[in-house]
């Protein structure tokens, strides 16, 4: 399995409030993804890169991040850096019952940049080479107005080079600067029109959309005749479909939950990992309830090697 993932998004420093302290580390959703897409490729001795693409300045943090990355086996010959400005920063605080609460530092982080000052020709000339692109709500929800239209432009013309494109709304209230959520609506409606697969979450979905039933949502998504859906519904399972046809896919039950922080994020690099070896989505689901099974066993957005799962 020769394969190129290009992944792009932010990644943010990361602080743990733990009972002993505060822990720092890294995370993002799409950046968690291209980690564990990696793990899982170089545990199986698979050729498959991942590539991650963002900015970040170049201060000592942002160098300690890009370390980090290279020791995870991502790839960071694409990450821009830019001299005036910095890392977005996050800090977690769990509750009793595996849920946490974010507080976000990230108005000015690079990140926010990266498009807007980066040549959309020289991207696609870049990313073309890719054999799927992975981005997320959050990818498109950092934008302004006029980056927004670039990055879209530019996910198009890939799209209709040949890359497959993965998508996860991964719907955030707080990122969209208009209070009604029309604007996140029509973006998405623009991205999904141009997905192969789609990992979204259900209740992102009825959020952003006020809809009572999974039905709902399910036909509306439908309408946009992506080869792959998946409807995440947490510890539940997820509704996988393809070629029209639903099926449940249950996941098995996990009692000693401490942390959901990336459960969906891992669930996507288990999935987009074991699609492009089976080409079977009920495999790909399956492997995504497993690594997000494990996951959610531990603090942080990313656990520690040795507790990966094998697939």
């Amino acid at each position: 399995m020769k394969k190129k993932i290009a992944v792009l998004g932010e990644c943010m420093l990361e602080i743990q409030k733990t009972q002993s302290g505060l822990r720092q580390g890294f995370g993002g959703d799409t950046l968690n993804t291209a980690v564990y897409l990696a793990r899982l490729a170089r545990a199986a001795n698979v050729d498959l890169s991942v590539s991650y693409f963002t900015a970040l300045g170049k201060d000592h943090l942002s160098d300690d991040m890009i370390n980090s990355w290279q020791q995870e086996g991502v790839d960071t010959t694409y990450v821009a850096r830019y001299a005036d400005k910095l890392p977005g920063l996050y800090l977690i605080e769990n509750r009793e019952d595996g849920e946490r609460d974010f507080h976000y530092w990230r108005q000015d982080a690079a990140a926010r940049y990266w498009i807007a000052r980066e040549d959309n020709d020289h991207l696609y000339t870049i990313l073309s080479d890719y054999d799927l692109i992975y981005l997320s709500g959050i990818t498109l929800a950092i934008q302004d107005s006029a980056s927004l239209t670039k990055l879209l432009n530019l996910i198009k013309k890939l799209k209709e080079s040949g890359c497959v494109v993965a998508f996860d709304t991964n719907y955030r209230e707080r990122l969209w600067p208009t209070p009604t959520p029309a604007q996140a609506q029509e973006c998405y409606e623009q991205t999904l029109a141009l997905t192969d697969i789609a990992l979204l979450t259900l209740d992102d979905e009825q959020k952003l959309y006020q809809e009572k039933s999974q039905n709902d949502t399910l036909t509306r998504l439908q309408a946009f005749g992506l080869a792959q859906l998946v409807l995440k519904s947490g510890s539940d399972g997820c509704m996988v479909v393809t070629q029209g046809k639903e099926q449940w896919v249950p996941t098995t039950a996990i009692h000693d939950v401490v942390d959901t922080t990336a459960a969906g994020d891992s669930f996507n690099a288990a999935y987009i990992y074991k699609w492009l070896s089976s080409q079977n989505a009920i495999q790909a689901a399956l492997a995504g309830h497993t690594l997000a099974g494990q996951v959610i066993r531990h603090y942080g957005a990313i656990i520690a090697q040795d507790a990966m799962p094998t697939l």
